[in-house]
């Protein structure tokens, strides 16, 4: 089997796999004509529900942890050393990690799917030797919370895969990837301040959801931060902390990528756990190492601004507002006030190197920029530039009407909206607010037509 289980080919496919017809045949194609049929009338947007006033009941205390429900959510928060906040979360959601492990997301998503044990945990023991000393602490400290709780079958290994998985799924193969991410501010918003809305698209059939937590942690001297995610993760793909910063990621196809790097979670966490502003944050990530393809929005709550990343093992791009490199030539457009990806490379640089790189294997020769632009067409019919355009458009339809039913609006609606949605939120940074939707169990739905709850972090952020 080899790395990533050649799974880039499919979304390859499906972005360059008619690039032959199209800088052979069609390079000369012009758009429709006006008296093409005109399109149908878009439908009233969808609102999703918001829980504003949420119960808040603290459920279980280990130490100075505290397990609370904030309406149906789980909330987990951890405070101390690395260990002892490990502890903490393996004692008070030992019955989740137990089931995540043996029962759920693992068993569904890895070993009914074809993954072996081996291969899974050959991988991960690489992308360990990248995980920094403490966060070892506290995946040892989980697993000793777990053995007071009187979970005794689960390995400090198995909490470590838990941790990697991202790398090791990463682009299913039957399926292409689609999240979603955008963060506006200033004209766009109905007082100026930042708000970050974001689309985990993953499977809702491995039950993930079951074991749903929001995590905080509280390190010892250090900066409170917040991620969604599951039981027993030391990390996650979406997260904000106390100095304002936002995060969220998105699956990006690439043709350089390893298992020897930072685990996407862990790389996140780190961002949320050490930086005060973007600079920091960006500094973060382009350090690494990094593993493979991924899309980066970066809020700044407290700064009013924003950073979009393409990474992959090798390079690591940068976008502002307003970018230059956001432009025509690849078939892009970029807006003042705002930062949004979805899930392919906007880099000329990024889309000619996935070009050459892959289209030998498929028949295809694109060798320059020329042949490349000539089939940017092809591009815009798929899905991942349609969720990009669309979120550009409705983020400029309304000079200063975003707020936080927009935003949830943009999650909900159009092209972004998907029936595999695992979570979805907006973060408002500047009132410490996360406003968090959890796809359903019984019956499956998905996250966004599930209502958000409000989930004010002041009491753990400051």
């Amino acid at each position: 089997m080899s790395s990533f289980r050649n799974s880039n080919r499919f979304f390859i496919i499906s972005l360059f796999g008619m690039m032959l017809l199209t800088v052979g045949v069609f390079a000369q194609q012009t758009a429709p004509s006006a008296a093409a049929e005109a399109k149908p009338a878009e439908a009233a947007l969808i609102t999703p529900d918001i829980i504003e006033h949420p119960e808040v009941k603290q459920i279980d205390a280990e130490g100075a942890g505290k397990l609370y429900s904030v309406g149906e959510h789980l909330v987990c928060v951890m405070e101390g050393t690395p260990e002892e906040m490990g502890f903490q979360h393996g004692r008070l959601l030992a019955q989740k990690i137990k089931h995540v492990i043996t029962e759920g997301y693992f068993k569904k998503a890895l070993w009914d799917r074809g993954y072996t044990p081996e291969y899974v945990n050959a991988q991960s023991a690489r992308m360990e030797k990248f995980i920094p000393a403490a966060y070892m602490e506290e995946i040892k400290g989980i697993v000793k919370g777990l053995k007071k709780a009187g979970v005794m079958d689960v390995t400090q290994d198995a909490v470590r895969n838990g941790v990697t998985q991202a790398e090791i799924l990463h682009f299913d193969p039957n399926s292409p990837p689609a999240c979603s991410n955008f963060a506006c501010w200033g004209q766009w918003t109905t007082d100026g301040r930042l708000l970050h809305g974001r689309n985990l698209d993953w499977s809702i059939d491995w039950s993930a959801q079951d074991d749903a937590v929001i995590l905080v942690w509280r390190p010892k001297g250090g900066t409170p931060f917040m991620m969604v995610g599951w039981a027993g993760g030391i990390g996650s793909v979406s997260g904000m902390n106390a100095h304002g910063l936002t995060l969220g990621e998105m699956t990006c196809v690439s043709s350089d990528a390893t298992f020897d790097g930072i685990p996407l979670c862990v790389l996140m966490r780190r961002v949320l756990q050490e930086a005060k502003n973007l600079d920091e944050a960006v500094n973060i990530i382009r350090t690494g190492p990094r593993t493979t393809g991924w899309n980066f929005i970066l809020g700044d709550g407290n700064a009013g601004d924003g950073r979009a990343l393409e990474v992959d093992a090798k390079a690591c791009e940068v976008f502002g507002s307003m970018d230059p490199k956001e432009n025509e030539e690849t078939g892009h457009w970029s807006i003042p006030d705002a930062v949004r990806r979805t899930n392919h490379p906007i880099s000329a640089t990024q889309l000619l190197k996935l070009a050459q790189s892959m289209g030998p294997k498929m028949g295809l020769n694109i060798t320059t920029m020329e042949q490349l632009k000539a089939a940017i067409f092809i591009l815009k019919i798929q899905n991942t530039w349609q969720r990009y355009d669309w979120l550009g458009k409705q983020i400029q339809a309304k000079p200063h009407g975003m707020d936080v039913k927009e935003a949830l609006q943009l999650l909900a609606n159009g092209p972004v909206f998907n029936d595999d949605t695992l979570h979805s939120w907006v973060f408002d940074p500047k009132n410490k607010t996360a406003y968090v939707a959890v796809a359903g169990i019984n019956p499956l739905l998905t996250a966004t037509r599930c209502a958000f709850t409000k989930i004010d972090l002041s009491p753990w952020f400051n």
